[in-house]
């Protein structure tokens, strides 16, 4: 089954598109996030992030800083 999945980041201010082949939603979660960690590699931090801000990308989104925006089935 063919999944269209959309990442969103908000300090990069990108919304990415990618098609993956896997048999369930969550697989292809996997697939799709590793794929948007290989175009787009973690940027290193010029400072430490406080406790604060810590706690709210853990609330939010991954540590990576991607978020699933969308996913759907590719007819």
């Amino acid at each position: 089954m063919r999944w269209q999945l959309e990442f969103y980041s908000e300090g990069r201010q990108i919304l990415a598109h990618y098609r993956v082949e896997a048999p369930t939603p969550a697989t292809a979660l996997v697939l799709g996030r590793r794929r948007v960690l290989d175009e787009y590699p973690p940027v290193l931090a010029r400072r430490p992030r406080s406790l604060f801000e810590r706690a709210q990308r853990v609330a939010s989104q991954d540590a990576d800083g991607w978020v699933l925006y969308r996913i759907q089935r590719d007819e």
